[in-house]
């Protein structure tokens, strides 16, 4: 099994998320995420889609999806050369034991804190799926209340583009 990031371009028209969605629900096809949003052209939003298949399973998703109405264009990423991050946030219960941690947990991976009383202490992570579990291993003895991630979203490097 294969860890592999699609990027979908497509036309911004109703249905078609649950189009993409159905195809993979159909062929028992499972996403480990799944995140989209209008680019900088109101008509079009970039779909990234990351999953974990072999990979005659991967190019037949490929192919299945570039059939679907609406999509412009899909390609698959290099997991190892192109820019893949995700955004996290996770709230921790302030402690005694964690608040002399803060700038060093801050500069070990590069986390911000955007809230903070004498409860919690909320973390904002923008970095590889592997940096977000690290930190939140890290700070999992600080008791974590609540947590979000946003799903994979990708880029290729330099002058490539889909």
């Amino acid at each position: 099994m294969k860890n592999s990031i699609l990027s979908v371009l497509v036309e911004n028209n109703y249905g078609v998320v649950a189009r993409i969605a159905g195809l993979f629900t159909r062929r028992g096809f499972n996403m480990n995420s799944f995140a989209g949003e209008e680019t900088h052209d109101s008509n079009i939003s970039r779909i990234t889609i990351s999953i974990t298949e072999n990979e005659d399973s991967i190019d037949q998703i490929q192919k299945q999806v570039e059939k679907l109405v609406d999509i412009k264009k899909v390609e698959r990423l290099d997991v190892k050369k192109d820019i893949i991050r995700e955004l996290a946030l996770i709230k921790v219960r302030s402690q005694e034991t964690l608040l002399p941690r803060i700038k060093d947990l801050t500069d070990a991976f590069n986390v911000k804190v955007i809230d903070m009383d004498t409860q919690v202490v909320v973390f904002e992570i923008c970095n590889t799926k592997e940096k977000l579990d690290a930190f939140i291993d890290t700070v999992r003895e600080y008791e974590i209340i609540e947590s979000v991630r946003t799903g994979v979203i990708a880029l290729q490097r330099g002058n490539k583009h889909i």
